[in-house]
């Protein structure tokens, strides 16, 4: 049973899905003289299927009628601007033909739905997704260089060492220094939140720092800090059990990527890709040559 859940294989059935559902759905381009146009059951079919999943109930006489006569008004306009060649040179029919035939692509994961084992071994290769960031919890002292000038680092010290000298008996430490916009206490902060406030410098020296003493001083964008780390909370590990639905749908977005990128390459192997200049760069190539 092994071989039915290969890669390979399921490629080669979603291909043949593909084609197979090409060559349901696809219209054929209307010949120059064909002015008939057949409703089939299929059409039927789907109209009533989508007016019951969108109103829960179905259709009238009068809505029914209206919906075949949307679809015959459509079907006319469509055919008579293919015959026009309105689809040529449209970058946004192009685009919108592209990303259904993507769209086809990735939905037809749900043909090979993943095993335990295969949402398992993605776990763990994709772990690092489903774990929570830490939770710093920090006190700083700012100095404001635009109010001490050359004096900022030397003061710096000078309230370090009050800190350390003071331990836990200075109540409230960033009295010490300068007026700040921001706080003075921060609890339990991811690192995203810290460098928003701080900037990444300032973050990238906080996380480093060990928990239960002071630092500093450290520079950022606004000044001079110096910074004691209260503590660090860390996350406890993800837990497949709790994370199988979430870990279930990025496998199917993953999966669908790739099968979708498989599904192009195959398809591109098949082309070969010719291309000219610009008729203006041409112009200019020639004018070069000549003046040479």
């Amino acid at each position: 049973m092994k071989f039915f859940r290969e890669p390979l294989l399921h490629f080669m059935l979603i291909g043949a899905a593909i084609y197979l559902l090409y060559g349901v759905f696809a219209d054929d381009l209307p010949e120059a003289d064909e002015k008939t146009i057949s409703v089939s059951a299929g059409e039927i079919e789907w109209m009533l299927g989508s007016w019951q999943q969108r109103w829960n109930r179905p259709p009238t006489k009068a809505e029914f009628d209206g919906l075949v006569q949307q679809y015959i008004r459509e079907t006319v306009l469509y055919r008579e601007a293919l015959t026009m060649g309105l689809n040529q040179h449209d970058q946004v029919i192009r685009r919108r033909l592209a990303q259904k035939l993507e769209f086809l692509a990735k939905d037809l994961v749900a043909l090979t739905p993943p095993t335990e084992q295969e949402l398992q071994t993605y776990f763990v290769e994709q772990e690092d997704r489903y774990k929570q960031p830490p939770l710093y919890t920090f006190t700083q002292v700012y100095l404001d260089p635009d109010k001490r000038g050359d004096s900022t680092l030397q003061d710096a010290e000078t309230i370090m060492a009050t800190l350390i000298a003071g331990g836990n008996t200075i109540e409230d430490p960033g009295a010490l220094g300068d007026g700040f916009m921001l706080q003075n206490y921060y609890p339990e902060k991811t690192p995203i939140e810290i460098q928003k406030s701080f900037g990444s410098g300032f973050s990238e020296l906080l996380f480093a720092l060990s928990p239960g003493q002071w630092h500093g001083p450290i520079i950022s964008g606004y000044g001079v800090h110096l910074v004691y780390v209260n503590h660090v909370k860390q996350p406890p590990e993800p837990d497949f059990g709790l994370l199988r639905e979430r870990v279930t749908a990025d496998w199917k977005i993953d999966k669908g990527e790739e099968l979708n990128e498989l599904f192009y390459q195959n398809l591109r192997e098949q082309y070969s890709v010719v291309m000219e200049s610009p008729i203006e760069e041409n112009r200019l190539l020639q004018s070069k040559v000549s003046s040479e």
